[in-house]
């Protein structure tokens, strides 16, 4: 009779699974944002993770002002130094402490750049921002002495934030279980690393009241969240240790204030830093930045707007001593930033002719409506009347007027209807609608697959949506 193992290690077997089954489940059920441009945030992070040792000479930190201020690719091609942005939303300088303390056990940046709006009341908790983008910020990070470091300052601070709900994420997502979807798998759909922490942002925030700052010295200077302070003393501190240049900035925001271009120059000049402040009138005019067509919003930047003010600080990292370095990372990432930087500004593109001009089909997949308007042969079709079409590389299939085919390899459901003066493109759940004349085109970026534009253009090949 085969003999049974002793209780105790039945017991601890029984327990071991428990154990495993959930960490499996509490990651399951962990929100991520896995879009790769827009507050990329898992994708930072694991991007940040697959980066050769001491490669990134500049650690950008400081709240989603810098994610979408500060590109390493154009970093990176406009002054060869080689950077990472480990911003995040609503960063509290807490995590900037601690993810600049977990960049350096991979990383040995010489110069970081941290974003100041963080250092001033935003939240009334003591770490200065929402759970959930401490949440965020600190469910991707790897377990190590950093990370419990980590999670023990945030509990002694909110006592709700428990170490054992960090370890067993289930304890604090199991109400998710009905939002679940395949995007909560982390391996699909595909996602690209390349951003390296940037977020690309195109919209134009047409605000014209922006005035640029002419410092008053005279303004007292505003008061530092107190926590805030300290964790800034402490990353000055920690930079100091490893000979790290510091280099404070405020990034353009609507909001901005004597008061607060004061607290933060202040603290520079007792430390030593230097500091820029891209809302003072004489960095705003060196830089040519246009608020109301080089941002988002009132306080993040778009493409255009990240052009001038990457440019801007890499000027100020050269002279600050940091290096042009060339690395294989950054020279095979040039075309996929270029691509997705085109991917958010495509509805800026208001001629047929060029907007086709710019989609290279082995990339994209192009659905169309139409009606009989000599678009066609910008298509290659031979379509006469109202007509429907799936465009790619090597193909363009005129489907007539009504289509429906479920596409199993690419995980995606098409509908397609065309009508004279309407057209409606279903493309899984998402349903883009043509109310008038013209061709309809739905754009799907066949690595991402997901639907990145929507337009409409008219007879004449212009755009009328």
């Amino acid at each position: 009779m085969k003999k049974r193992p002793p209780l105790i290690l039945r017991a601890a077997s029984l327990l071991l699974t428990v154990l495993v089954l959930l960490v499996l489940l509490g990651e399951l059920f962990r929100p991520r944002f896995l879009n790769d441009n827009y507050w990329p945030l898992d994708v930072t992070y694991m991007s940040f993770y697959e980066m050769n040792p001491s490669s990134a000479d500049v650690i950008f930190l400081g709240s989603s002002h810098a994610i979408s201020a500060f590109s390493p690719q154009e970093l990176y091609d406009k002054t060869g130094i080689r950077s990472f942005n480990l911003a995040s939303e609503e960063q509290s300088l807490l995590i900037s402490y601690y993810w600049l303390k977990e960049a350096l056990r991979t990383q040995k940046p010489e110069a970081v750049v941290l974003d100041t709006i963080v250092c001033f009341p935003y939240s009334d908790n003591g770490y200065n921002c929402s759970e959930p983008s401490i949440r965020k910020a600190l469910d991707p990070m790897k377990w190590s002495h950093v990370k419990a470091e980590a999670v023990q300052a945030v509990h002694e601070l909110d006592a709700k934030e428990t170490m054992l709900s960090y370890v067993f994420p289930l304890i604090r997502y199991h109400a998710r279980w009905n939002d679940l979807s395949l995007n909560d798998i982390h391996f699909w759909p595909k996602q690209n690393t390349s951003l390296k922490g940037y977020a690309v942002l195109s919209e134009d925030c047409g605000i014209e009241t922006f005035e640029p700052l002419d410092p008053d010295p005279s303004v007292p200077p505003a008061v530092m969240h107190p926590v805030m302070k300290d964790y800034l003393e402490q990353l000055c501190g920690l930079c100091n240790e490893n000979g790290i240049q510091l280099i404070l900035v405020n990034t353009p925001y609507q909001e901005c204030s004597d008061a607060v271009h004061n607290a933060a120059e202040q603290f520079a000049e007792e430390h030593g830093l230097r500091y820029v402040d891209y809302n003072e009138r004489a960095v705003t005019e060196r830089i040519g930045l246009d608020f109301a067509h080089d941002m988002a919003d009132a306080g993040h930047a778009n493409t255009a707007g990240a052009v001038k003010i990457t440019g801007d600080i890499g000027t100020v990292l050269l002279e600050q001593g940091i290096q042009a370095r060339a690395d294989e990372q950054y020279e095979t990432t040039r075309d996929y930033c270029k691509r997705q930087i085109l991917n958010a500004n495509l509805y800026r593109i208001n001629d047929l002719n060029d907007y086709l001009t710019q989609i290279d089909r082995s990339l994209y997949e192009i659905y169309v409506t139409g009606s009989d308007n000599g678009a066609e042969e910008l298509l290659g079709l031979n379509a006469e009347g109202p007509f429907t079409a799936v465009i790619r590389e090597g193909m363009a299939e005129d489907t007539g007027t009504s289509w429906s085919q479920y596409r199993f390899a690419e995980n995606r459901w098409l509908q397609l209807r065309s009508e004279e003066e309407s057209g409606t493109i279903k493309v899984n759940d998402a349903e883009f609608e043509r109310t008038s004349a013209g061709l309809q085109i739905v754009l799907l970026d066949i690595e991402k697959g997901y639907v990145i534009d929507h337009s409409v253009f008219d007879g004449s090949g212009r755009r009328i949506e």
